[in-house]
């Protein structure tokens, strides 16, 4: 083999490289990237105390929690999200993921107007609102996500509540595998407050 011969040789695996390299590099810049953000923390973040239930006869402590979260991409190719799951902590130190539980777009009337006002449901198909997931580049969805917790036995069981708050992990995950989260603090409501957005919310689950 002629020296020229090692030298295109050596060119085209250079230049093989260079373009692997610049794909890779407009892959990972042009991918989805997902931001998760609580809707009015302030107001709509709640935690409520259920009914009891029962397992293998005994009493169960059950908490609901409503969150209301926006979802957004600021990578520059769409997406859709595969789950959203809540992670919440215990007295005792572990873990456990909770996964969204189906409900009605919750409502409420607005004074005595007689008008209604109406929130979407995270990836949920509802009368008003279509529940979408998929994510453009540039754009945000948002929804209100109900989970519920329940636990038996002792104490350390339970959620780890300070002043009446849970803090709780709210985690997205896309289609591709790739997960968000946003820390959530949950303020405690009365039932009565969150069945005022959906009335039977007591039932469900």
């Amino acid at each position: 083999m002629s020296i020229l011969q090692e030298v295109l040789g050596l060119s085209a695996l250079v230049l093989g490289i260079v373009n692997g390299l610049t794909l890779l590099h407009h892959y990972l810049k042009d991918k989805p990237r997902l931001v998760v953000e609580t809707v009015h923390p302030d107001v709509y973040q709640w935690w409520f105390r259920l009914p009891s239930g029962e397992y293998n006869g005994r009493a169960t402590r059950k908490y609901g929690f409503l969150a209301y979260v926006g979802v957004i991409n600021r990578g520059l190719r769409k997406v859709s999200l595969g789950s959203w799951r809540l992670h919440i902590n215990t007295l005792a130190g572990n873990k456990y993921g909770l996964r969204a539980i189906n409900i009605p777009e919750p409502m409420s009337k607005l004074g005595d107007t007689g008008n209604m006002k109406l929130w979407p449901v995270l990836g949920t198909r509802g009368l008003f609102f279509p529940g979408e997931t998929l994510v453009d580049s540039g754009t945000s969805i948002s929804g209100m996500a109900y989970y519920i917790a329940e636990f038996w036995g002792g104490d350390t069981h339970n959620p780890r509540i300070s002043s009446g708050r849970i803090a709780a992990q709210f985690v997205v995950e896309d289609a591709f595998g790739r997960k968000s989260s946003a820390r959530i603090v949950f303020s405690e409501v009365p039932l009565g407050r969150a069945k005022s957005l959906i009335e039977d919310i007591d039932r469900i689950g």
